[in-house]
């Protein structure tokens, strides 16, 4: 989908997951903002013009560079924001309560919008938002996002979305909270299923519920866009061992899905980013009892050597005929189906849904930082499949 779609503002946009979306609707990206420098650095690198700026949203010296900005841009189509989820998702370390920074960002939302006064207005965020504080949170950004300010109003909506469904590589849910001012006619889509059981099922050899059955065939059909397995995603990228140096490396072969031929449209040659996690060699004889779809669970007990198997979430690994569980910001979270180590960067962003020509070199940002980015990125295809569509319906002017 291309179109003129006008111009777009990000906010809390880290590397431009968000944003690439967004251009792939066509619409022009006039200034994205966040407080990390590093982040700042990778979208001005991979994006151009400068385009990303350096701001606290939380302070007045943020507020006032948006307002200038503001000015100078003139009318603004669609604001989108990822504000930071860590005070709301289930992911998260230690207590966090309605005085963390985290949760400040997204209660600064409607006086941003107030202040760019876009047509349309997208956030995003973790589902578990929905439940923070007993709901109170989440009612109460939903009722300031309706009317930001005097004599102006949103028609706002929200519903929670799998990037899965989108074509993304990854089980992932998020909710999307969207504004149309003006008396715009756009509305979100509907989700679609919850594909919990057909993942389970194709990882651990179970039966597929009948009403999902139509979802395993475009699952399993390479050249169907709806959904991509981990295999469909990674099996053109050299397969390599841990503890590899960092390369430019050729692909290991052509383009064999239609998510591969995707993500590698303006992508140079040769990958980069291909440098694997050295892995020692208790988590090496770990890994050996660990299926493909597994988890520390399945670890022999007489194998564990005092890991513990509380949590599904350790020790994952991913199985090829199933997209992956949702990563989070730290390298070691989900494993390879093939070799026994974690992934690269580059694995790492195929699995966001992030193209091939967003690299992440060691000059501008270090290697922990490129997973913490990566993991708190929006999937692209998400946005660009959800908005597309809100905006099939909508009156935006654009062109077809």
């Amino acid at each position: 989908m291309n179109r003129r779609a006008g111009v777009a503002i990000e906010l809390c946009a880290g590397l431009g997951g968000i944003g690439i979306g967004l251009r792939a609707l066509g619409f022009k990206i006039a200034k994205a903002y966040d407080s990390w420098n590093e982040a700042v650095a990778i979208y001005n690198h991979n994006f151009g013009d400068e385009v990303a700026a350096t701001a606290n949203l939380l302070s007045e010296k943020g507020r006032r560079l948006v307002e200038a900005d503001r000015r100078r841009i003139g009318d603004i189509e669609l604001v989108a924001a990822g504000p930071p989820c860590k005070g709301f998702s289930q992911l998260r370390n230690g207590h966090h309560d309605g005085r963390n920074g985290h949760n400040r960002v997204l209660a600064a939302m409607p006086e941003y919008v107030a202040i760019l006064r876009p047509r349309l207005f997208l956030i995003e965020n973790v589902p578990d938002l929905i439940r923070h504080r007993d709901g109170r949170t989440f009612a109460d950004v939903l009722e300031r996002l309706e009317r930001p300010a005097k004599r102006l109003r949103y028609r706002v909506e929200y519903k929670v979305y799998d990037a899965a469904l989108s074509g993304t590589p990854q089980a992932r849910r998020r909710i999307l909270i969207f504004g149309v001012r003006g008396g715009g006619k756009e509305r979100l889509p509907e989700p679609g299923p919850d594909l919990t059981p057909l993942f389970a099922a194709v990882r651990h050899k179970g039966t597929v519920p009948k009403e999902l059955e139509k979802y395993l065939a475009a699952l399993t059909d390479p050249e169907n866009t709806m959904l991509t397995s981990a295999s469909q995603a990674l099996s053109d990228l050299p397969l390599l061992g841990p503890g590899e140096p960092e390369a430019e490396r050729p692909y290991a072969s052509g383009a064999k899905t239609a998510f591969q031929r995707w993500v590698r449209k303006g992508a140079t040659e040769k990958l980069r980013d291909t440098r694997t996690p050295a892995v020692n060699t208790e988590t090496v004889k770990r890994l050996q009892h660990i299926p493909p779809g597994g988890c520390a669970r399945v670890i022999p007990k007489e194998h564990l050597n005092g890991l513990s198997r509380r949590y599904d979430s350790a020790y994952r690994r991913l199985h090829p005929d199933a997209p992956s569980t949702a990563l989070s910001t730290k390298y070691d979270c989900v494993y390879h189906y093939d070799e026994d180590r974690s992934l690269s960067v580059r694995e790492y962003t195929r699995i966001q849904g992030i193209p091939d020509y967003v690299t992440f070199p060691s000059t501008v940002v270090c290697r922990r930082s490129a997973y913490e980015m990566i993991g708190n990125s929006v999937p692209p295809p998400l946005i660009e499949r959800v908005l597309g569509e809100a905006m099939e319906d909508g009156t935006a002017g654009t062109e077809r």
